[in-house]
């Protein structure tokens, strides 16, 4: 017998799983229902559609990210919260799968998915302005070079998550592997290795 009754980090558990194996198109509240064993109807309690359940877990989700940044005005050294805003990129690589299926999100399915997806924007918005804020701080302190867009660094360090997590080697170490690689490259510094055009 389907029990009645769910919670919502349950709804949001299960649906950014079926997202991240079935896709957008092959996701639907059979499929959700199935795996809580709940009736599709309990699930409509809570969303009308497909659009505003996937709406508002991309916005849960970014609310547990920006969470990560609280107290940042705290950390010391540009440098640092650089780090900082790096390593939680790497703690959440999971969440950027799912926010992928964002511009497959009919925005005017109903008036809360519309209001979930502006709310999306401005949170994508606001931490893109503080990641370009932190570059700028380090760029200050020359600890990034000058030269370099902001835009150019702030899609690097975004970007690494897409790198597959190393088997031997802690989390840890391999974050900050990658994190000094992006940060001073990964030629010698004897500069036997400039390339010429």
């Amino acid at each position: 017998m389907a029990r009645q009754k769910l919670h919502i980090d349950e709804l949001y558990e299960v649906t950014g799983k079926i997202l991240i194996e079935k896709g957008y198109a092959g996701f639907h509240f059979k499929l959700v229902s199935d795996q809580l064993n709940v009736s599709r109807s309990t699930i409509y309690e809570y969303f009308s559609n497909k659009d505003e359940l996937i709406a508002s877990l991309m916005v849960h989700l970014m609310d547990t990210i920006m969470a990560e940044y609280e107290g940042l005005e705290h950390v010391e050294t540009p440098m640092q919260k650089l780090r900082h805003i790096f390593d939680s990129f790497m703690k959440y690589a999971h969440i950027h799968q799912i926010l992928l299926f964002a511009p497959f999100v009919n925005g005017d399915a109903s008036a809360n998915v519309k209001k979930s997806m502006a709310t999306l924007r401005q949170q994508h918005h606001t931490l893109n302005r503080m990641l370009t804020d932190v570059i700028e701080a380090c760029k200050e302190v020359g600890s990034i070079r000058a030269d370099v867009p902001s835009s150019l660094v702030a899609s690097l360090l975004f970007q690494a998550i897409q790198i597959p997590k190393s088997r031997e080697t802690s989390e840890t170490d391999w974050n900050s592997l990658i994190f000094n690689v992006l940060l001073e490259g990964y030629g010698l510094p004897d500069g036997h290795n400039v390339a010429t055009t």
